[in-house]
């Protein structure tokens, strides 16, 4: 391959395969009545905001709260323009797809250590999803600062949970004007690519641990791609079921050999180049491949997560690569 396009710039899951890797997902969908909507579950008296969280727990929302500790949900913060306390952080790093937006805010590991969290002095704890908060943690962080999960029904869907920030912190209207003019750009990116590559498929693979991967077409740039912007999918996940839940999903050599995609969005997580490992015969027959529009991005893009900054920072890089 003479040229291949370079970048210069998922869900708890992917928190906890990024303690290695910085990715593997991201990363809900509508919460239900009974259980985490914040205007249904508001004191009818409306003098003090309590709301009720995935766990049942009946929780005081502190009025303007300056000391947030939401890891992983930075992205979600950063929007409502609240700056985290800390940011959630793995062995090899951050998220480094919000380093301009986390400048100066200090790093906490992924796994919560109650003595890290007491340390940032927190005047209000937001948790992701019930498996944070195992084996009686959820009192102990309860009794650093008022702390409300979130829960999995919200947080599988990037627009129900900054919606639902929106209600918890009291900026709803900051949540439904960024979710404006997301799908502004979404309109509008979606006309200029369908322009320049037409019905020609597409296709995002991760490659790491010597292992491929094809990202659900609903969850970060699966649902980017094919959700959002309305691209045609190749057939690795055109033909993922329908009931699959897994974020990543891996793809076998015979499946490689088999890729149909006309544009190969390639994220590298290993330390080999891309060059290096798409020279292996078993790509020789996909079209991407042969007509030299395979574009590798690294793993600290915004390619493996999920949130409004990350997708509006993949919707500007799909852009960038497929109209050029």
């Amino acid at each position: 391959m003479r040229t291949i396009h370079t970048l210069k710039k998922s869900k708890y899951m992917i928190a906890l395969a990024s303690a290695s890797i910085l990715a593997l997902s991201a990363c809900g969908s509508s919460t239900d009545d009974e259980s985490t909507d914040s205007t249904d579950s508001s004191d009818a008296t409306n003098e003090m905001n309590i709301m009720t969280d995935a766990m049942g727990h009946e929780v005081e929302i502190p009025e303007n709260p300056e000391r947030v500790l939401g890891t992983y949900l930075e992205d979600y913060l950063v929007t409502l323009d609240v700056t985290p306390v800390a940011q959630w952080s793995a062995p090899n790093g951050t998220q480094v797809y919000l380093e301009d937006q986390l400048e100066g805010v200090p790093p906490i590991s992924s796994e919560l250590p109650l003595e890290e969290v007491a340390s940032t002095n927190p005047d209000f704890i937001l948790i992701n999803d019930e498996t944070q908060i195992e084996s009686g943690l959820y009192e102990q962080y309860n009794s650093i600062a008022p702390t409300f999960v979130l829960g999995d029904e919200v947080t599988n869907d990037w627009r129900k949970t900054l919606t639902e920030l929106g209600k918890i912190l009291d900026k709803s209207e900051e949540a439904d004007q960024a979710l404006a003019e997301y799908e502004l750009l979404v309109t509008d990116s979606k006309e200029e690519i369908q322009q320049s590559i037409g019905d020609d498929k597409v296709a995002a693979i991760w490659y790491v641990a010597d292992t491929y991967y094809t990202v659900s077409p609903t969850q970060s740039s699966g649902a980017t791609l094919f959700e959002d912007l309305e691209l045609e999918p190749a057939n690795i996940i055109a033909d993922l079921p329908e009931d699959n839940i897994a974020q990543w999903n891996p793809v076998t050599l015979e499946a490689l050999a088999e890729l149909d995609a006309d544009h190969l969005i390639f994220i590298n997580s290993s330390e080999e180049a891309a060059d290096d490992l798409l020279n292996d015969p078993v790509w020789a027959n996909v079209p991407a491949v042969s007509k030299e529009q395979v574009y590798p991005v690294t793993r600290e893009s915004s390619w493996l997560y999920n949130g409004l900054q990350a997708h509006t920072q993949t919707i500007e890089s799909a852009k960038e690569l497929l109209t050029n």
